[in-house]
């Protein structure tokens, strides 16, 4: 099994790498996860959260290693020309309990504000699929 607090250093450390809107939102969805599973004991549970988590490591340091995304943050469109992480397939999403679809569609919502990531205006009218759709 995979050491959960190098993961979770690994993964902040590698969003260090990413625009400051991108970064600000991922940290605290990352902080709550592993924050939310601390308490967890139970292995069926908690190998393929960990699993999901170096999966998604593995996929942000791929996509980010050249460095390019950090040198365009102070341009406001910076976000936007970068694809970050991968879009979730229709099966996965019509998996997901109702908890969690709510969980992504604010995460969805965040990650889409101007400028700091603090602001409520969004960036576009872009909304994720719904669920079934």
């Amino acid at each position: 099994m995979v050491n959960p607090l190098h993961l979770y250093r690994s993964i902040l450390r590698t969003h260090r790498r990413l625009p400051r809107e991108i970064r600000f939102v991922g940290d605290q969805y990352v902080r709550g996860e592993f924050r939310n599973h601390r308490t967890v004991t139970d292995k069926k549970y908690l190998e393929p959260f960990f699993k999901q988590w170096a999966e998604y490591l593995s996929l942000v340091q791929e996509q980010t290693k050249s460095g390019d995304l950090i040198e365009n943050v102070s341009q406001p469109e910076s976000v936007r020309k970068w694809e970050i992480g991968k879009h979730l397939d229709a099966e996965l999403l019509e998996k997901l309990d109702d908890d969690k679809a709510e969980q992504l569609l604010e995460l969805h919502r965040a990650s889409h504000k101007e400028d700091d990531g603090l602001n409520d205006a969004p960036r576009n009218n872009t909304t994720p699929p719904k669920r079934g759709q």
